[in-house]
Protein backbone atom coordinates (compact mmCIF):
# COMPACT_ATOMS: atom_id res chain seq x y z
CA UNK A 1 0.00 0.00 0.00
CA UNK A 2 1.38 3.56 -1.04
CA UNK A 3 2.47 5.89 1.67
CA UNK A 4 -0.34 8.19 1.73
CA UNK A 5 -2.48 5.31 1.90
CA UNK A 6 -0.73 4.03 4.92
CA UNK A 7 -0.73 7.47 6.79
CA UNK A 8 -4.25 7.76 6.60
CA UNK A 9 -5.28 4.31 7.78
CA UNK A 10 -2.17 5.12 10.79
CA UNK A 11 -4.53 8.58 11.37
CA UNK A 12 -7.56 6.90 11.71
CA UNK A 13 -5.83 4.20 14.00
CA UNK A 14 -4.31 6.84 15.73
CA UNK A 15 -7.42 8.73 17.32
CA UNK A 16 -8.70 5.22 17.87
CA UNK A 17 -6.34 3.61 19.46
CA UNK A 18 -3.44 5.57 20.84
CA UNK A 19 -0.08 4.82 21.01
CA UNK A 20 -0.68 1.43 20.16
CA UNK A 21 -1.04 2.61 16.57
CA UNK A 22 2.78 1.26 16.04
CA UNK A 23 1.06 -2.26 16.42
CA UNK A 24 -0.30 -1.80 12.82
CA UNK A 25 2.89 -1.02 11.63
CA UNK A 26 5.58 -3.54 12.23
CA UNK A 27 5.52 -7.33 12.88
CA UNK A 28 4.18 -7.58 17.39
CA UNK A 29 6.12 -10.45 18.60
CA UNK A 30 4.01 -9.98 21.52
CA UNK A 31 0.93 -10.48 19.88
CA UNK A 32 2.12 -13.63 17.65
CA UNK A 33 4.04 -15.12 21.02
CA UNK A 34 0.58 -14.55 22.63
CA UNK A 35 -1.62 -16.17 20.54
CA UNK A 36 1.00 -19.09 19.80
CA UNK A 37 0.55 -20.04 23.55
CA UNK A 38 -2.40 -19.87 23.46
CA UNK A 39 -2.44 -22.34 20.85
CA UNK A 40 -0.07 -24.79 22.25
CA UNK A 41 -2.44 -26.55 24.30
CA UNK A 42 -3.54 -28.10 20.67
CA UNK A 43 -0.64 -27.97 18.28
CA UNK A 44 3.31 -28.24 18.01
CA UNK A 45 5.19 -25.44 19.83
CA UNK A 46 6.57 -24.79 16.09
CA UNK A 47 3.34 -25.09 14.53
CA UNK A 48 1.53 -22.72 16.94
CA UNK A 49 4.07 -20.52 16.31
CA UNK A 50 3.79 -20.37 12.10
CA UNK A 51 -0.17 -19.72 12.78
CA UNK A 52 0.70 -16.87 14.49
CA UNK A 53 2.73 -15.08 11.95
CA UNK A 54 0.21 -16.01 9.22
CA UNK A 55 -2.46 -14.46 11.26
CA UNK A 56 -0.03 -11.37 12.12
CA UNK A 57 1.83 -10.99 9.38
CA UNK A 58 -0.70 -9.24 7.03
CA UNK A 59 -2.24 -6.12 10.09
CA UNK A 60 -1.59 -3.52 8.29
CA UNK A 61 -3.49 -4.79 5.46
CA UNK A 62 -6.21 -5.78 7.83
CA UNK A 63 -6.16 -2.11 9.49
CA UNK A 64 -6.89 -0.71 5.61
CA UNK A 65 -10.01 -2.82 5.64
CA UNK A 66 -11.19 -1.75 8.63
CA UNK A 67 -10.33 1.40 8.45
CA UNK A 68 -12.06 1.80 5.36
CA UNK A 69 -15.22 0.26 7.08
CA UNK A 70 -15.17 2.70 9.71
CA UNK A 71 -14.46 5.77 7.79
CA UNK A 72 -14.70 5.88 4.13
CA UNK A 73 -15.12 9.45 2.68
CA UNK A 74 -11.69 9.53 3.87
CA UNK A 75 -10.62 7.78 1.36
CA UNK A 76 -10.32 8.02 -2.26
CA UNK A 77 -11.39 5.38 -4.93
CA UNK A 78 -7.75 5.52 -5.71
CA UNK A 79 -6.87 4.78 -2.12
CA UNK A 80 -9.05 1.90 -2.11
CA UNK A 81 -7.78 0.54 -5.04
CA UNK A 82 -4.06 0.64 -3.56
CA UNK A 83 -5.37 -0.49 -0.75
CA UNK A 84 -7.63 -3.61 -1.90
CA UNK A 85 -4.55 -4.69 -4.28
CA UNK A 86 -2.32 -4.92 -1.46
CA UNK A 87 -4.74 -6.59 0.84
CA UNK A 88 -5.55 -9.09 -2.18
CA UNK A 89 -2.18 -10.33 -3.28
CA UNK A 90 -0.67 -10.23 0.81
CA UNK A 91 -3.49 -11.43 3.08
CA UNK A 92 -5.16 -14.44 1.38
CA UNK A 93 -1.91 -17.07 1.37
CA UNK A 94 -1.44 -15.84 5.01
CA UNK A 95 -4.88 -16.85 5.86
CA UNK A 96 -4.79 -20.14 3.68
CA UNK A 97 -1.89 -21.25 5.66
CA UNK A 98 -2.74 -20.34 9.11
CA UNK A 99 -6.09 -22.42 8.14
CA UNK A 100 -4.39 -25.36 6.71
CA UNK A 101 -1.50 -25.36 9.78
CA UNK A 102 -4.29 -25.32 11.96
CA UNK A 103 -6.09 -28.54 10.36
CA UNK A 104 -9.11 -26.96 8.42
CA UNK A 105 -9.57 -27.22 5.08
CA UNK A 106 -8.91 -24.71 2.72
CA UNK A 107 -11.14 -24.98 -0.39
CA UNK A 108 -13.06 -23.25 -2.88
CA UNK A 109 -16.48 -22.57 -1.36
CA UNK A 110 -17.96 -19.96 -3.59
CA UNK A 111 -16.93 -22.76 -6.31
CA UNK A 112 -14.94 -19.61 -8.51
CA UNK A 113 -11.38 -21.75 -8.81
CA UNK A 114 -10.36 -19.39 -6.38
CA UNK A 115 -7.39 -21.98 -5.18
CA UNK A 116 -6.98 -23.74 -8.75
CA UNK A 117 -3.62 -21.38 -9.42
CA UNK A 118 -5.75 -20.56 -12.92
CA UNK A 119 -6.47 -16.80 -13.55
CA UNK A 120 -9.96 -16.97 -14.84
CA UNK A 121 -10.76 -13.00 -14.36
Amino acid sequence: MNSAVQEKVLAIFRELVGDRVHQIEVAVPTAQQTIAQALADEHPARVARDIAFHLTDWQSDAAFIVAVILFPERFTPDDIRNGVERFIVHAPNHAAAAAKLGGFPVSDVFEIGAIDGVDDA
